[in-house]
């Protein structure tokens, strides 16, 4: 039995080539390994809660924790070595004999408006510079730049309060929460 395993291993590995077997084995593996992780921390969180129940029956929760934190990462282990041999044993390759053709002729649509608050962001990177700085004199003694421009602070007015995790109203990119919501 096993060894058709390996005579079929060895059949995969010259028809696909051992270099491209190997990158597809890595990818089979770490995406194998993230799912029983992800399932193993599930179980560590569920082990927790319940953990303390233990006590109740004359046992050390801490030495049960351990014990039964490592069967469980045991049991993760060989589950991880047996789906990989599943797969790696059942893979099949497939290879395209076309190229993917360009795609042509592409446009992509969005709101115009997306973020709120972009307005004011807009309308501030557009206007002209307030303050225009003429020099007074000439030459080289004596010049001194003077701003001549009005700076008047007129104050936004909101009809409803964003929530804490929207963009402010002001423009500033912050949130809410972070700028005027302080």
């Amino acid at each position: 039995m096993v060894g058709d395993a390996v005579e079929g291993y060895e059949a995969k590995e010259e028809s696909i080539g051992a270099e491209t077997l190997r990158e597809i084995e890595r990818r089979v593996m770490l995406s194998i390994i993230d799912q029983h992780w992800r399932e193993h921390l599930y179980e560590m969180d569920y082990l927790r809660e319940g953990i303390n129940l233990r006590a109740m029956g004359q046992r050390d929760p801490l030495a049960e924790w351990q014990r039964e934190g490592f069967d469980m990462f045991e049991a993760m282990m060989g589950g991880i070595e047996d789906d990989f041999v599943r797969y790696v044993s059942h893979l099949q390759v497939v290879t395209e004999t076309e190229p993917q053709t360009q795609v042509r002729n592409l446009q992509y649509s969005a709101a115009e408006d997306p973020v709120a608050g972009s307005d004011s962001m807009r309308a501030a990177a557009s206007a002209a510079p307030a303050a225009e700085l003429a020099l007074e004199g000439g030459g080289m003694g004596g010049g001194t730049a003077v701003a001549e421009a009005e700076v008047t602070n007129t104050p936004v007015r909101v009809d409803k309060t964003p929530g804490r995790n929207e963009p402010c109203y002001c423009g500033s990119g912050k949130k809410f929460k972070l700028c005027h919501g302080r």
